[in-house]
């Protein structure tokens, strides 16, 4: 995600949470731009973003810290966050466990609106979803880059969200005092439906995302998909175009039960013949 876009929604969360800013000159400027940035378009944006200092930035995200989404500053680090647990395989929405770990590759996809080709151009970037421990009836899990990701604006943080499931849904919601900016996740919570999705619903034959302008919510499916060699016979492909109403992202995650999530994309409402996302690699 690029930094604009992942800044927009950070501080949109900010200021829905009513974060106090203080009277200290540089935040309240800060805070300022901030409103301004969740208020208009993107390509006006880009411009002011341009003119705000990389040290109000770095300044204003260590305010935003908590002990909840700790800053992990060394790769050794974030290495023995996964070798200190078991490995559990690829994350399941139908039987987590503690230990179960996805790792993400990034992608930039454009369609040609002459001959409807879509075209993926996959970057050096690795994410990675572990769950780490059950709390109650909710499992934590951590999102983070790996060394040598392009995208290190994030490179060396630790993002918590906890997930619960039962026959229905599975729950992602964001920690009551964590503000950290997550690459999968987009507001507070999200809802997705388990139960698999068939006829009347239309079939999505490779898990695409809708490459236009939506302002809904609804869902697709998809069948025998393969994905790096690995066939996937059965995905959810859930879509939420509602922010476009706004000048938002849409937002598309394609999913299964026994495969936790395979893919999810953003199209802007700006660039609507072009996606970014993150696809699931092989175990």
């Amino acid at each position: 995600m690029s930094f604009l876009v992942q800044a927009i929604h950070f501080f949109n969360v900010i200021f829905e949470a009513n974060v106090p800013i203080g009277n200290n000159s540089k935040f309240a400027t800060f805070a300022n731009f901030c409103k301004l940035v969740s208020q208009t378009r993107m390509r006006q944006t880009l411009q002011l973003a341009m003119k705000l200092s990389s040290f109000l930035i770095l300044a204003f995200l260590f305010a935003a810290c908590s002990s909840d989404d700790p800053i992990i500053t060394s790769n050794s680090a974030r290495k023995d966050l996964l070798e200190r647990l078991p490995d559990k395989g690829l994350i399941r929405f139908d039987n987590p466990e503690v230990g179960q770990r996805s790792r993400y590759v990034s992608f930039q996809a454009s369609k040609d609106v002459a001959t409807d080709e879509v075209t993926f151009i996959y970057k050096p970037d690795t994410l990675v979803l572990i769950i780490t421990q059950k709390e109650s009836d909710k499992w934590v899990v951590r999102e983070f880059l790996t060394e040598g990701s392009e995208n290190d604006f994030l490179q060396d943080e630790v993002v918590i969200r906890h997930l619960s499931v039962d026959s229905d849904s599975a729950y992602f919601s964001r920690p009551s005092s964590a503000f950290s900016v997550s690459l999968v996740f987009i507001g507070d919570r999200m809802n997705i439906p388990l139960q698999p999705v068939s006829e009347p619903a239309p079939l999505n034959p490779d898990s695409m995302p809708l490459f236009g302008y939506e302002t809904k919510v609804w869902m697709q499916y998809t069948t025998n998909y393969s994905q790096f060699g690995q066939t996937f016979h059965h995905l959810n492909d859930f879509y939420d175009y509602s922010e476009m109403a706004g000048d938002g992202l849409g937002l598309m995650y394609a999913y299964g039960p026994s495969y936790g999530l395979v893919r999810w994309t953003w199209v802007s409402a700006w660039e609507q013949d072009k996606a970014e996302g993150w696809d699931l690699l092989p175990e």
